[in-house]
């Protein structure tokens, strides 16, 4: 609906923010009482640049302690989040402090039992994460960066096991984003004791 301006769905258990990236019209978007659980849906709604009213309270992802400086710092031309104006102070807080969101390759969330439950089964099996964001990371954790060769999937590999690892793989760093410095550092030492048993 490119030529849609206000859209109310609040208490519609929408899962993900995907479709309004086609709304590039619109003004005021109100999905309160919904079930999105991933704050990184937000970077759907970086290209509407005439968005000014948000309402995602009472969603998943509204519970963070930097939830809002994030979602202003991801939408700086909001005029009001979640019923509360947005002030010039507010946004420029928001740029030092809120965190910069990564495209949702996989909408992950956690359920009651403990086990991750995967949205839409990961959305698409097909995708790949990069060499640069998988070295990025790689380095924060301590380790050495992957040679090319490591990501290029060998010839004899099916498709599904090429979108299974990247499945995994997003899942992994997805999840490393929530983990502290403690917790990190188990992860790395982890990882290279996994490599060097390879």
């Amino acid at each position: 609906m490119p030529t849609i301006e206000v859209i109310n769905l609040s208490v519609n258990s929408i899962t993900t923010l995907e479709d309004f990236a086609h709304c590039p019209n619109l003004v005021e978007l109100y999905i309160r009482k919904n079930c999105i659980g991933d704050l990184s849906e937000i970077w759907y709604l970086r290209n509407l640049r005439k968005l000014r009213v948000l309402w995602l309270a009472d969603n998943p992802c509204a519970a963070g302690d930097h939830y809002r400086l994030t979602v202003l710092r991801m939408l700086p031309n909001l005029q009001k989040l979640d019923n509360s104006l947005v002030t010039n102070d507010e946004v420029n807080r928001a740029m030092e402090h809120g965190h910069d969101l990564a495209p949702p390759i996989a909408s992950l969330r956690w359920q009651a039992n403990g086990h991750i439950a995967k949205d839409k089964d990961l959305r698409d099996s097909s995708v790949e994460i990069s060499l640069d964001e998988t070295n990025k990371i790689r380095e924060e954790l301590g380790l050495k960066p992957l040679p090319v060769d490591k990501l290029s999937p060998a010839k004899h590999r099916t498709g599904s096991s090429k979108g299974r690892n990247a499945n995994i793989l997003t899942a992994v760093l997805t999840l490393i984003k929530e983990l502290d410095q403690d917790t990190l550092e188990v992860v790395a030492n982890a990882c290279k004791d996994r490599l060097e048993s390879l």
